[in-house]
């Protein structure tokens, strides 16, 4: 086979990473403008436990998140649908400039919905899992606190016939 006679002009291939600007123009033309906002604007919870290992096992064998990242024994990134769930285990990278470390446990807390709520109670009352309500009826909801190993709470909730929610700005 002859050689091309080309191949002397041509260039050699150099990957290159584009500057921020480019990368961010080329996904817009790509994906359009409000799938790159809706994947900025992930809804994110973070919590500190006191044991990661059984903090990653109750939330994603007991509320069925999956984990997406653990890249060392003090740190979990977990999702459930659009909801990412940050575990930490608190440690000196988290003190306050008062000396305190953060802690798990207090009343913040995620909300869950679930479609049938005394079903989702009935079901996880066979697993480990600590209630520390029972179901009690909110404004348009009905609800239980349920909590992790580490003692931070999870609302499951259940809307009630009119319930609420604002639609997203794509469904307006």
């Amino acid at each position: 086979m002859t050689p091309d006679p080309l191949e002397v002009l041509r260039l050699a291939i150099v990957p290159i990473d584009p500057r921020p600007e480019f990368a961010e123009a080329l996904l817009r033309r790509m994906h359009g403008e409000q799938q790159i906002a809706a994947a900025r604007a992930t809804p994110t919870v973070r919590y500190f436990v006191a044991d990661l290992d059984a903090s990653v096992e109750f939330y994603s064998q007991v509320l069925d998140f999956e984990v997406e990242l653990r890249p060392s024994p003090m740190f979990a990134m977990l999702y459930r649908g659009d909801l990412r769930l940050l575990l930490s285990v608190p440690g000196a990278a988290h003190t306050l400039p008062d000396g305190s470390l953060p802690e798990p446990g207090g009343w913040n807390r995620m909300a869950l919905e679930v479609h049938d709520l005394p079903a989702a109670v009935e079901e996880l009352g066979g697993s480990d899992a600590r209630f520390r309500t029972g179901i009690v009826m909110g404004v348009g909801v009905r609800h239980v606190l349920l909590e992790d190993p580490s003692g931070n709470l999870v609302e499951l909730y259940e809307p009630m016939a009119g319930y609420h929610e604002r639609l997203p700005d794509s469904a307006r």
